[in-house]
């Protein structure tokens, strides 16, 4: 009777969680190591900017032609209907060679002039994005490059560390009503 009940109990707490197909969470959130890059006012950012707010995180470029800005624009939808005080939107580039902090302020103020806009060395970048399992290599275009990117969502948690990340396609709602719940 006790295992009905706790299953009952279990059943009716996960129903209750909005939690959108799309988000895959780790078995357990895993602490990011520490990071030094640049925002978009030249500021520098570490781990301790991912802490006390729930994070969305997004791994892209400016010149990007195609999933970046759809990404963005959805990650606009959902910041619009989430109602924390303490969240964050954050796109780290992938191309710190072309993505200057101006140049990344210019691009984010087209989405959102609340977005956070990261870049800096290379290899920075690249240590960061292997804690979060985000793959990006650089992709001879003519005479220019592209860069191939993945397109998850990273969600960090307030302690700062790696709680889990939601694939397309996004329900824009399901993800702002699951990080209102959280």
């Amino acid at each position: 009777m006790r295992y009905l009940t706790y299953l009952v109990l279990f059943t009716l707490v996960a129903c209750s969680q909005p939690m959108p197909e799309s988000y895959q969470p780790l078995p357990k959130a895993v602490e990011i190591l520490d990071f030094s890059l640049t925002n978009q006012d030249s500021e520098t950012v570490t781990k301790e900017d991912f802490i006390g707010q729930w994070s969305l995180v997004f791994f892209g470029f400016t010149y990007c032609p195609d999933v970046c800005p759809t990404t963005l624009a959805e990650m606009n939808r959902i910041a619009k209907n989430v109602e924390k005080d303490n969240f964050q939107v954050v796109m780290i580039s992938v191309d710190p060679e072309r993505d200057t902090p101006k140049q990344l302020k210019s691009y984010l103020e087209y989405f959102n002039p609340k977005f956070q806009g990261w870049t800096g060395a290379l290899n920075e970048i690249e240590q960061l994005s292997r804690q979060l399992h985000v793959f990006f290599q650089k992709q001879p275009h003519g005479d220019s490059y592209l860069m191939d990117h993945s397109s998850q969502i990273i969600l960090v948690n307030p302690q700062g560390e790696y709680q889990g990340f939601i694939t397309e396609p996004f329900d824009t709602q399901k993800v702002s009503d699951f990080i209102n719940q959280l």
